[in-house]
């Protein structure tokens, strides 16, 4: 993922927030959560030699694939739950939203943007599944189950009924603020349930960054 994910990541999480990251990989963000943002932290990772890593790191990580992963908490056991690069890997992504909203108040999501227009010219020119540096492998080797635009993320927040409260959008160069769904390679997104309070404090730190959305 683009670097930009991690560092906004960062910046929307604030300090001591509980965080539950599915599917954590080595473990080197989730660590770098928290020693950065010291926050408390769990994880969930379905391969066996990435959750050694991830204990090695002193991190707290189960094995597990996702869905199984969020059996084992309450609800509202977490302020925040990471989705960075697996949503587009999940069998039933609406009925994992809804499992992540019980058990966390908000929920980041990142995810390649298929409407790119590299990735919309490679089908029009060579009528083949694209390629490109944020979908990298061929259609038979990915673990990516479904391929979106942000134009059907957003479509999908409206029908589960969360809402996208911060948007940070970007390309191999950057930061994108104009026409995400076309010049976006990557995105990373905020989400809280439609009507669901907030504390005090999250609204504060809301209002102030809601005029940066695209």
């Amino acid at each position: 993922m683009h670097p930009g994910i991690y560092e906004s990541v960062l910046e929307w999480i604030p300090e001591g927030a509980r965080v539950l990251d599915l599917g954590t990989g080595d473990g080197a963000f989730l660590e770098r959560l928290v020693r950065e943002r010291h926050v408390v932290a769990e994880g969930v990772e379905r391969d066996p030699d990435l959750v050694t890593r991830c204990i090695q790191r002193g991190l707290v990580v189960h094995q597990g694939n996702i869905a199984e992963g969020l059996d084992q908490y309450g609800d509202q056991s977490f302020d925040y739950v990471l989705l960075l690069g697996t949503f587009q890997e999940l069998v039933v992504p609406a009925d994992i939203i809804h499992e992540t909203f019980r058990v966390g108040r908000r929920v980041v999501i990142a995810y390649s943007n298929f409407a790119h227009y590299r990735v919309r010219l490679q089908v029009l020119l060579q009528g083949r599944t694209p390629i490109t540096k944020s979908l990298p492998q061929p259609w038979y080797r990915t673990t990516n189950l479904h391929f979106l635009s942000v134009l059907d993320f957003r479509d999908f927040c409206r029908d589960t009924s969360v809402s996208a409260v911060r948007l940070a959008c970007f390309d191999a160069r950057g930061p994108v603020g104009f026409w995400p769904n076309l010049f976006a390679e990557e995105v990373v997104t905020l989400l809280e349930a439609v009507g669901k309070p907030a504390s005090a404090e999250d609204d504060r730190a809301l209002l102030a960054h809601r005029s940066e959305m695209p």
